[in-house]
């Protein structure tokens, strides 16, 4: 098996590399920097090329005789393109770590046919956040009644430290981040303020917290495989007005990755809210978000490499894998999963 990828020198390519050498598999790192690329290359015994995202023949080049693709980058709604006509222009399978809702929209609107005739998958959106809230969704959805609403939130200890190219990410969308972005209603993509699910009740809390409209990407993917009436991210109020003030200048500042300090330790809520109001809670706690977007990039990438009949297109996580089976698969790493009693 044989994996490249595109953003290895950032944090979040530190641990792909990392557990990408812990599995074995061949590696190829692409970036621009070859200087970095070149230390990163020689201290994990891999295979070094390079290509601009400019440079589309290069890029495809660079991904030929791969298996899969993934992609590590900083907003991919300004950079994100590039790599995934090029994967699917090299016929391999791809996954990103984006956390963009408008990036998965012009995924699944561009390069679905054209993934679809080139025989390989594609799974963006691939994070701590975006893929246990598709996988959770579908499981917590099947045990209401009816068509489902769904509410999915992030929380993190760390109270929103994050990276430098988390920051980039935020302010390349700022406004639509600020917005709040789309839920799912009526069977289609809203925009607005919501008029339900304006509080949350977190795990461990005794006390209800006030949540704000924020642009989750399974608003986009769930509706494609389970059920729903509605679907909509919210966010910890104090939190979203905190990201929402990121400037350039501040990005500038940043470090790589967050402190040596930082509890990065986060829960995945999603809330199913059946026809007759019996809500079921699913949950999944990890320990970083940063090293477990990672990893559940890495074997989402070397699931669909192993997998001997990969239904072709871009794809939400739920309709390439088993939900359980994934999530049970996240085990070793500590990340857990459960799904609560349903409470009415």
């Amino acid at each position: 098996m044989k994996i490249a990828v595109y953003g290895a020198t950032g944090h979040t390519g530190g641990h792909l590399t990392a557990e990408l050498v812990r599995q074995g598999a061949d590696r190829i790192l692409v970036g621009r920097d070859s200087d970095r690329l070149r230390a990163i290359a020689r201290d994990t015994c891999s295979e070094r090329r390079i290509a601009t995202l400019d440079d589309h023949e290069a890029l495809v080049a660079a991904f030929t005789g791969a298996d899969a693709v993934i992609s590590s980058l900083p907003a991919y709604v300004e950079h994100g393109a590039p790599v995934l006509r090029a994967a699917i222009a090299a016929g391999a399978h791809y996954v990103d770590l984006s956390g963009e809702q408008l990036w998965l929209k012009r995924a699944f609107d561009e390069f679905g046919t054209a993934a679809r005739l080139a025989g390989v998958a594609a799974i963006p959106g691939i994070t701590d956040s975006n893929l246990p809230g598709d996988l959770l969704a579908n499981l917590a959805a099947r045990q209401v009644d009816g068509p489902a609403d769904i509410v999915i939130s992030h929380r993190t200890r760390s109270g929103g430290e994050g990276s430098r190219g988390s920051a980039r990410t935020l302010l390349a969308s700022l406004d639509w981040f600020r917005s709040g972005g789309w839920h799912y209603q009526d069977e289609g993509l809203r925009r607005g303020r919501l008029d339900r699910y304006t509080t949350m009740l977190f795990p461990g809390d005794t006390e209800e917290t006030a949540v704000t409209k924020f642009p989750q990407p399974p608003v986009l993917t769930i509706p494609r495989h389970t059920p729903v009436r509605f679907v909509s991210g919210v966010l910890d109020a104090s939190i979203h007005a905190a990201v929402g003030g990121v400037t350039p200048d501040l990005v500038d500042t940043l470090p790589e990755g967050p402190s040596a300090t930082a509890d990065m330790r986060y829960d995945l809520v999603v809330d199913a809210i059946g026809a007759d109001g019996v809500t079921v809670r699913a949950v999944l706690s990890g320990v970083d978000s940063y090293r477990d977007s990672a990893l559940m990039a890495v074997a989402a990438a070397t699931a669909l490499v192993d997998t001997e009949s990969v239904r072709p297109g871009v794809l939400a996580a739920a309709e390439a894998f088993a939900p359980r089976e994934f999530l049970d698969a996240l085990a070793p790493h500590g990340i857990t999963w459960r799904i609560e009693d349903p409470v009415r």
